[in-house]
């Protein structure tokens, strides 16, 4: 989805240039961005629906492109009702420089024909994202448009369409937001919204919004953080077996917000309400995953489906100046059962934000100092006298330069490409074999963040 997105700006560039080349003015409005955006052809179903649409408004409707989401496109398929037959959906405003955006819901009337049902105004002339999900029941999918103002606010607006009528059944102002099934339903999903923070350290409040016998609605606002964090970093759902999903909550932290720290919330099926769960073993969750780099936010780092947090320790290893800059040895951890769950140890380089997996062994006995150009580092013994390998940041057409006679001796290997980071490369080099530390395993062990 976002390749599609690139296409659609490329497009645009293009239509751009091509203005600039035949002399036409160089000024450009708001408006007249708005239409470069568009996609110069439309073919297909859309063409179909786009049609419709422009019919039934009496004029050509501009397109809207979400910035985020399930959807990058103004045009949206899906089955809003449940009744096994798809309907469109399409985002658009009446005025390319001004108003509101709307969204009309049509349905198909015979072989790539479609009539309007239902159009509804949104809350802004901005589009921050578009998903879907079945919030009400297995069949329906419910749409849900985050509008985004002028000043930066977020306001989420979740439609119902039924029976050809297009509802607003959720209607709240947020700063971010996840789908996930944490209260057990059959085939639905549960919309937790982080809302805004009205006052300094005043916590994260998290809204549970979930499908009841009265319907889809609030069930919960849940405090997360009063008096530590200063609004919601990031929100991530994990599984863990026959025990659900959990939310891991990710807070700005400290007086000016630069830093973060992470808190758990789990759904209690007794009580039907979520809470914060401290694992076992942990005294302090807050200052066991404080960190001052707010790249490092909680992920699914091994790919299981639990989320790891980050941590910074201080017995990894040594870091030779001036690496002890710029590398921190850290602990991830997914809490993910009693025992306090898996971990990943490894290294992070804070100035390219990329981190590495070392195996357990490694852990405190290791020596990390730059290697001779200055263009990366290397992994020794905790003596330093065997170099493990060398990793090293380098554009991707580089040849292979000459390299320290210290390591070419035991060098057999060639660098190889790890990562894009981005328009250079991440490259290692095999020194001395460690058993845990192949090629490969530095490939699937290297996660890197934007």
């Amino acid at each position: 989805m976002p390749h599609r997105r690139r296409l659609h700006f490329l497009a645009a560039l293009a239509i751009l240039a091509a203005v600039l080349l035949t002399g036409c003015s160089g000024t450009i409005t708001g408006g007249d961005v708005e239409t470069l955006l568009r996609a110069p052809q439309i073919s297909g179903p859309t063409s179909a629906v786009q049609k419709a649409l422009n019919s039934a408004l009496g004029v050509s409707a501009n397109l809207k492109y979400p910035a985020s989401g399930d959807f990058l496109s103004p045009f949206l398929f899906g089955d809003w009702d449940g009744d096994g037959q798809e309907e469109a959906a399409v985002l658009y405003t009446m005025d390319a420089a001004a108003g509101n955006v709307w969204l009309a819901v049509l349905e198909p009337t015979g072989d790539d024909s479609w009539r309007v049902a239902q159009t509804a105004e949104g809350l802004s002339g901005e589009v921050e994202s578009v998903t879907c999900a079945h919030l009400k029941d297995a069949d329906s999918l419910q749409i849900l448009v985050g509008y985004g103002s002028a000043q930066g606010d977020l306001y989420m607006v979740v439609y119902l369409y039924s029976e050809e009528t297009l509802q607003v059944i959720i209607k709240q102002s947020y700063t971010d937001m996840i789908l996930a099934n944490l209260t057990g339903g059959e085939g639905t999903e549960d919309l937790v919204l982080a809302l805004p923070t009205e006052r300094e350290n005043g916590g994260v409040n998290l809204q549970l919004l979930t499908n009841t016998e009265d319907g889809f609605r609030s069930a919960q606002t849940l405090a997360v953080g009063d008096g530590i964090y200063n609004g919601c970093a990031g929100l991530y759902a994990g599984a863990v077996g026959e025990k659900g999903a959990y939310l891991v909550v990710d807070g700005w932290a400290g007086a000016g917000g630069n830093s973060l720290a992470s808190s758990i919330v789990l759904y209690d099926p007794e009580t039907r309400f979520l809470k914060t769960y401290l694992p076992a073993g942990v005294q302090d969750l807050y200052r066991a995953t404080l960190r001052y780099d707010t790249a490092l936010v909680s992920t699914d780092l091994d790919g299981n489906g639990t989320i790891e947090i980050p941590g910074v320790i201080d017995d990894g290893g040594e870091i030779a100046s001036p690496m002890d800059k710029r590398l921190r040895f850290l602990l991830w951890r997914d809490y993910a059962d009693a025992e306090g769950g898996g971990s990943s140890f490894g290294v992070y380089d804070s100035e390219y934000r990329f981190f590495l997996a070392l195996p357990e062994s490694m852990h405190g006995s290791v020596l990390l100092r730059t290697n001779r150009d200055g263009t990366g580092w290397l992994i020794c013994n905790a003596e330093g006298t065997t170099v493990y390998c060398e990793l090293r940041i380098a554009d991707p057409a580089e040849a292979v330069e000459e390299q320290d006679p210290a390591l070419r001796e035991t060098d057999g290997e060639e660098y190889h490409r790890v990562a894009n980071i981005g328009s250079q490369q991440l490259q290692v080099r095999i020194v001395t074999p460690y058993y845990g530390l192949s090629l490969q395993q530095i490939i699937d062990g290297t996660t890197v963040f934007r």
